[in-house]
């Protein structure tokens, strides 16, 4: 049993040494409580002899040990001394117990605590495949209510563990008044034990079933949170509302199911355990005629080892509701483990005077090995220079950006920056050198001047607000009633769409990064908007040295790049100016008169 609750401490991060103390102190409470309980037998003696204590030295042994003991420190074998004794025993047992209670909180906090970051922080450091595949939600319940019930689990199994200490140090007292006694009482204690065993068997598979409740909460309320103006707009509010209800039902039933299990043990226990002890008097007096003190010190240890079985039989049970979650746990740090990047490189990346060239890359997500997303990818971004990537939906846009960064890793060829493979990068040094700005800006809560710096956080305010003026955003921060010191609201809902893409286009420029990677900036924007960030754009070509890779669906965001790369099912099509592309019969010059003529019928 050791063995296991070393290894299962070993994966919960929970150093073995602390696994050690919490059992001593357990130990050494033990033995102070069973000392002063001890002491009892002489007091019962006493009592019994009228005070001859020379009559009980000359016929018991541990009387004799007992008045030379005494007479070292100066006292005499009293009453008085005896009962003085086994309470200084009893308080040492409760300064060992408020030691150990508070250890044991102490340990158990720092062991979520460190959890808790060790967990996020392996998220953020798992590869992209595993990212993609995370529920946010579950993730979410993981790090907060399974992590709690896990941490229940692991030290419950520790109070499990010093149960069963304290079980047989309480045994072997008794076997030493009398050995037919305990077999007796051990048979009694066991049989009650089995008989229990269903309801603890019970209580694994309702564990199970409120982990599952606790996901399924979890996952629906952070997507719904997210979606609210849609539920909204939808006419979806009852029936969320309902679905809402009917997974707290489920969980409500499920945690129910739990408690019922657990009020069900300690009822039935409490009979047991106390008609096992009338059975145990009945049995010391009519089988094993037993002395008066005998029995007496017996039925005192009984009695206090009948709240120790019922810990054990309670332990038990709660550890097989709360382990489903400790798996759990385990099995979400070790996939995150697992998945952890590779930083295998070690050149730091400062600058970029060639360029980034793919040469013959072919990538596959994992589940759909027959379709690649890019097959034979043979294209060079110049340094400084803008170069735009277009094409249909699908066409794998996303994941060529996604290979520079090393966020995904290629099935096979090479990607360069001037010359050098990314993977002889530092990947935190490569990642440095690389700013990007999503699709959907990602703003936080906090000032615009925060958000700006976030990714650089020692940027002055020089370099924030000229980060600003390159995106083009700098003109209506500076309307705003608090300037760069204003709250931009949670996503920045206090923002525009063409605001909140310039902000976070700001944010990536104070970075001063070799490297700029546009994700469809401007899919979402009106036309005034648009041309603002086009602009931007422009000016980031005319006035820095920055390599710009922007993905656009909208062509006229990018006429002015430099290079256009066209990708279709995951293949290079066609590359050049806007002029050549359009000239050809491509799906570039279909696309650009497609959007026109759209344009122009909307005008």
């Amino acid at each position: 049993m050791y063995n296991r609750l070393f290894r299962e401490a070993d994966l919960m991060s929970l150093p073995r040494r602390t696994v050690v103390g919490l059992l001593s102190l357990y130990l050494l409470g033990t033995l102070m409580e069973l000392s002063s309980l001890v002491i009892l037998l002489p007091v019962f003696q006493f009592i019994q002899s009228g005070g001859d204590v020379v009559a009980l030295t000359q016929e018991h042994r541990h009387w004799r040990i007992l008045v030379e003991a005494y007479s070292l420190i100066g006292l005499s074998a009293t009453l008085a001394s005896l009962l003085g004794t086994s309470f200084t025993f009893l308080i040492f047992r409760q300064v060992f117990t408020y030691i150990r209670l508070i250890a044991q909180a102490n340990a158990k906090e720092s062991m979520i605590a460190r959890l808790r970051a060790d967990a996020f922080e392996s998220y953020l450091h798992a590869d992209t495949a595993y990212q993609d595949r995370a529920e946010a939600g579950g993730l979410v319940n993981d790090l907060t209510t399974d992590l709690q019930r896990a941490a229940d689990y692991m030290f419950g199994q520790i109070l499990l563990a010093g149960t069963l200490v304290v079980a047989t140090i309480y045994t072997v007292g008794l076997f030493v008044l009398s050995i037919p006694m305990t077999l007796t009482a051990i048979g009694i204690f066991g049989a009650a034990l089995l008989l229990l065993q269903t309801q603890i068997r019970k209580s694994e598979v309702a564990g199970k079933e409120v982990v599952q409740a606790n996901q399924r909460m979890s996952t629906f309320l952070v997507e719904r949170l997210s979606l609210a103006r849609l539920v909204r707009l939808a006419g979806m509010e009852r029936a969320e509302s309902d679905h809402m209800r009917t997974l707290i039902t489920r969980q409500r039933t499920g945690l129910m199911r739990l408690f019922t299990l657990q009020s069900r043990v300690d009822v039935i226990m409490e009979p047991m355990v106390i008609g096992a002890a009338y059975i145990l008097i009945f049995i010391s007096i009519v089988s094993f005629e037993l002395k008066l003190e005998q029995i007496g010190l017996f039925l005192v240890i009984v009695l206090r080892l009948l709240p120790v079985v019922k810990e054990l039989a309670r332990t038990r049970q709660s550890n097989r509701a709360t382990r489903p979650a400790h798996i759990t746990i385990t099995a979400r740090l070790t996939g995150m483990s697992a998945a952890r990047e590779q930083f295998d490189g070690v050149r730091p990346f400062e600058r970029l005077d060639q360029g980034c060239q793919f040469e013959d890359v072919t990538f596959t997500y994992s589940g759909d090995m027959e379709k690649p997303a890019l097959t034979g990818v043979n294209v060079t971004f110049e340094a400084g220079m803008l170069t735009a990537l277009v094409g249909p939906s699908g066409a794998g846009k996303s994941t060529l950006i996604d290979l520079i960064p090393r966020l995904r890793r290629p099935d096979s060829g090479k990607i360069l920056l001037d010359g050098i493979d990314i993977d002889d990068f530092s990947l935190a040094e490569l990642r440095a050198g690389i700013a990007y700005a999503p699709q959907s800006p990602q703003i936080f809560n906090v000032t615009i001047a925060e958000h700006i710096r976030y990714g650089k956080a020692d940027a002055t305010m020089d370099e924030v607000r000229r980060a600003a003026e390159l995106a083009n955003a700098a003109d209506f921060i500076e309307a705003l009633p608090d300037g760069f010191d204003t709250l931009v609201g949670e996503r920045g809902t206090r923002l525009s769409g063409g605001q909140r893409q310039r902000l976070d286009l700001a944010r990536a420029l104070v970075r001063q990064s070799p490297i700029l990677l546009l994700d469809e900036p401007t899919s979402n924007l009106d036309a005034d908007s648009e041309a603002l960030f086009r602009d931007a754009l422009t000016q980031i070509r005319r006035e820095t040295k920055i390599t710009t890779i922007v993905i656009a669906h909208r062509l006229s965001t990018v006429t002015m790049a430099d290079k256009i790369i066209v990708l279709e099912a995951g293949r290079v099509t066609a590359d050049g100016s806007h002029d050549d592309l359009v000239a050809e019969d491509s799906w570039y010059a279909s696309a650009f008169r497609k959007q026109g003529g759209v344009a122009a019928a909307a005008q």
